[in-house]
């Protein structure tokens, strides 16, 4: 697999398809191998679309130390330098659109457009803030909490309702099924997944939302319970002249369930005429 030197670290990374850079950030614990099926299919025709590894996952050099999403927004940005791209859009979903505020505010120079999918402002040590974040239930969050003597597989699969609908789980547990597949051909480590824990805890970017300049996108789904759809219109008031787009019937994992419908939505925005002042 093709790595890119980005700082200190060798980051796994692929580009695939034609035309505008896409840069594309996933969420927690995943890793490049995570943007598959229908959604990103659809895609390629329309960009030239990056997909990588945080480091810490896949094939990208492990963490050493403690990480902070400004650190890994860094990352994304050194991905582009690597490969010799100015600007790109981009498009994190979960922690991945965390990270994409992050990169957007710190090198704003870098992001053409921006989409972000089932993501939040703040982490859980400010989730109380008046008109800030709304955290998931503590039964989702349970969910997501390891179990003594579950199988690495088990605990995902445990995981899956807090992440997908009772009708995707029950319909197309063969998508989630190869998902689950695809992340342990190189399994995320737990130190890994406590260092991203923590990053999004400490992550807040509600006061900062305003200073957000390019054109951006909110897609969620509207039976998401890990990252309830109100963060949503959060994101969608404090941004400035922000879209907003619920997928009707969705979960967390919008891009599977509803892949036609998000494709759709991120080309028809993404291919939007630049605004001229």
């Amino acid at each position: 697999m093709p790595m890119a030197r980005v700082g200190d670290a060798n980051i796994e990374y692929y580009l695939e398809g034609n035309g505008p850079p896409l840069l594309l950030i996933s969420g927690f614990t995943a890793q490049a191998s995570g943007w598959h099926g229908p959604f990103i299919q659809l895609l390629r025709p329309r960009f030239q679309v990056i997909r990588y590894s945080h480091r810490g996952t896949g094939t990208s050099d492990r963490l050493t130390g403690e990480v902070s999403l400004r650190e890994l927004a860094d990352d994304a940005a050194g991905i582009l330098s690597a490969l010799g791209i100015d600007k790109a859009h981009v498009l994190g979903v979960s922690m991945g659109g965390m990270i994409a505020q992050e990169l957007v505010l710190h090198h704003p120079q870098r992001v053409e457009r921006l989409v972000l999918g089932c993501t939040t402002c703040t982490g859980g040590s400010h989730s109380h803030r008046e008109g800030g974040a709304v955290p998931a239930a503590p039964e989702v969050v349970a969910l997501l909490t390891p179990q003594e003597g579950l199988s690495r597989e088990d605990q995902v699969r445990r995981a899956w309702p807090a992440i997908s609908t009772p009708e995707f789980i029950e319909l197309h547990r063969d998508v989630l099924e190869e998902r689950l597949r695809l992340s342990l051909i190189n399994p995320t480590p737990i130190e890994t997944s406590m260092r991203q824990m923590a990053a999004v805890q400490a992550f807040d970017s509600f006061d900062r939302l305003p200073n957000i300049e390019a054109p951006t996108l909110v897609i969620h789904g509207d039976r998401d319970v890990l990252v309830p759809v109100a963060n949503a219109y959060v994101l969608k008031d404090r941004i400035p002249d922000a879209e907003l787009h619920i997928v009707q019937g969705a979960g967390h994992l919008f891009t599977f369930e509803f892949p036609e419908e998000s494709a759709a939505t991120v080309v028809e925005f993404l291919t939007k005429a630049p605004i001229r002042v």
